[in-house]
């Protein structure tokens, strides 16, 4: 029965509430399934969930992988069975080199002026240009986000050329990479997650800049001093605990660049930034916005 199989796995996909999630993905490898995943089935956002906290949708489309060695209509009336009156879909799925398939849909993008994020597999097409070669990977950052986006285009308007700079969050080291391709002295770069120090060095690497990138272990950061520029792609809420720290490390008249932040969040963020920073500049894409302030002088009173 599989010697005409032009296919390598099928998924089956069931619809479900929250409560019901444990118990479908049980079900599912129960029958054999190689993989569960969850997906939002009404595209509703879930941002900036509590530590340790792994919160779900209230409608969930739940799928189970399975490969050629199980029969698709077997397992599929199982799950029929068990689970009737739902819209029970079955696809069917080559193997494929996923990250390249990705790949194709990943085409050279221009930020500001001169400032361009090119996939390995692209050549230049500014020559000239300030040309950033990443391609999509597990850590958060490649310029197809509006939070990256609006940081892009910031470094691409201002002058870095000279400066010492933090990444706060650094992800992919995307932002790191783009202020150094633009003349930056040094970057030093921290994060949470290993997978983003890992990225952000062989991206490093990949762009020639890695000499001039210092990582920074994030219970050390605020130990860094006398920068002339601070940037911070990361959520509004972090973001609202570090003010102290961000004007500790900022030369008075160092600039702080923050994004992930929400369009209506930024009256908040400004208001708790205001007591150490000035001069407040607001740019928005889509729903995301970007709030770039400068380190009061001493003694400056408002």
């Amino acid at each position: 029965m599989t010697n005409n199989i032009d296919y390598d796995y099928f998924e089956i996909t069931i619809p479900c509430t929250t409560h019901e999630t444990e118990e479908i993905e049980d079900f599912l490898f129960s029958l054999g399934s190689c993989s569960v995943t969850f997906r939002d089935a009404e595209d509703v956002a879930i941002l900036e969930p509590a530590p340790g906290k792994m919160p779900l949708w209230q409608d969930v489309n739940i799928t189970g992988m399975f490969t050629t060695d199980f029969n698709e209509l077997a397992t599929l009336t199982a799950i029929e069975k068990e689970y009737s009156n739902r819209s029970i879909s079955l696809n069917k799925l080559k193997n494929q080199v996923w990250e390249r398939t990705w790949l194709k849909h990943f085409k050279p993008m221009k930020f500001g002026e001169r400032t361009w994020i090119i996939p390995s597999e692209f050549e230049a097409i500014d020559k000239e240009g300030f040309n950033i070669y990443l391609d999509p990977g597990l850590a958060f950052g490649t310029g197809t986000h509006a939070t990256t986006a609006l940081c892009l285009t910031w470094i691409d308007k201002n002058q870095c050329t000279g400066k010492k700079i933090v990444d706060f969050g650094c992800g992919s080291g995307i932002l790191a990479i783009a202020a150094l391709k633009h003349g930056a002295q040094t970057v030093f770069c921290t994060d949470i997650d290993p997978q983003a120090i890992e990225s952000t060095r062989a991206n490093a690497k990949q762009n020639n800049v890695e000499k001039h990138i210092e990582v920074i272990n994030p219970s050390e950061f605020h130990q860094i001093l006398d920068l002339d520029i601070v940037m911070a792609n990361i959520l509004a809420a972090p973001l609202l605990t570090l003010v102290d720290a961000f004007a500790s490390m900022l030369k008075e008249n160092g600039k702080l660049v923050m994004s992930g932040i929400l369009k209506e969040q930024t009256d908040e963020i400004i208001s708790k930034f205001s007591q150490s920073f000035v001069d407040f500049q607001i740019n928005i894409i889509e729903d995301w916005a970007s709030v770039v302030c400068v380190k009061k002088r001493l003694g400056l009173k408002e």
